[in-house]
């Protein structure tokens, strides 16, 4: 059975997540935010009044999921199918978002398309072996620096996701950077007043934290900008969290010899895809989802 999730099912659900702490650090985030009941698009799957599966399904179509049978898969596949946002960017550990995809893939549509992503660690003893000398220091960006970072992310979005989020939705790609920004998510280095390097310091749990949106200006790159400043924000963060970890295409060579060049090690692999739209084929009668 899928049902919707609720605030009462926050244990259950981090008791879910819990064995595995990188692969979930974004899901285990969220429902400790207490998103469970406020935010919409939480559906659990129950076997014999155990929770076995969890799929979020953001409102853009961002999904993650966390599966511990595997009888959970083509029901939560088919509950997505039916949701009035629906999964278009799915992502996670490769062993949980194959099978989901191989049970979605006939309701989703055509495919943007689909990647193999090493997500790197970097903890106190491998960071240590490498760590470079750098003067650098990145530093949570301020409010005038709105415009620059949400224009160097929508590049980066360009080049890593193949679309231009920001033209798609212009005022709510930029709201969304300004409330980053206040929420001290987007760090920056800079020279001479300009931003050569930025990150976004995403979800974080006891264990790990987990960097996005990686980005040097494309006139700038080569220089050391990428390393110095990645450096600084591993730094930074090691010091109150024992694990730092980032993802990225595994086609991405220079940015994959910057992770492993300030300490970071592969440890398993996301897979990921992106549909060109979110309105899934459709799906037949179905089921309606329990309430």
């Amino acid at each position: 059975m899928v049902r919707e999730l609720r605030a009462g099912d926050r244990a259950r659900v981090l008791a879910l997540l819990e064995p595995r702490p990188l692969q979930n650090v974004l899901l285990e985030h969220v429902v400790r935010m207490g998103a469970l009941g406020r935010v919409p698009g939480f559906y659990g799957f129950e076997s014999s009044s155990r929770l076995e599966g969890v799929l979020m399904v953001g409102a853009l179509g961002g999904t993650a999921l966390e599966v511990r049978d595997p009888a959970a898969f083509a029901p939560l596949a088919e509950a997505a199918a039916e949701l009035p946002a629906r999964p278009r960017h799915i992502i996670g550990a490769e062993e949980i978002t194959t099978p989901f995809w191989a049970e979605y893939a006939r309701f989703g549509g055509p495919l943007r398309w689909v990647r193999r992503e090493p997500v790197y660690v970097a903890r106190q003893e491998s960071f240590d072996a490498c760590r470079r000398w750098t003067t650098a220091r990145v530093v949570p960006a301020l409010e005038g620096d709105l415009e620059e970072i949400a224009e160097n992310s929508a590049e980066q979005h360009r080049e890593d996701l193949k679309e231009d989020r920001a033209a798609i939705d212009p005022e709510g790609f930029r709201r969304r950077h300004a409330s980053e920004l206040r929420q001290r998510h987007w760090w920056v280095l800079k020279e001479r007043g300009r931003i050569v390097f930025q990150v976004h310091v995403g979800p974080e749990s006891a264990h790990v934290v987990q960097l996005g949106g990686v980005f040097t200006p494309p006139d700038l790159r080569g220089h050391g900008h990428a390393t110095s400043g990645m450096t600084s924000i591993v730094g930074q963060l090691l010091e109150r969290l024992p694990a730092v970890s980032l993802f990225c295409d595994e086609a991405n060579l220079p940015a994959r010899r910057v992770y492993e060049r300030v300490g970071f090690n592969t440890v398993f692999h996301y897979r990921s895809w992106l549909l060109e739209s979110n309105a899934a084929l459709a799906p037949g009668q179905g089921r309606q989802l329990e309430r």
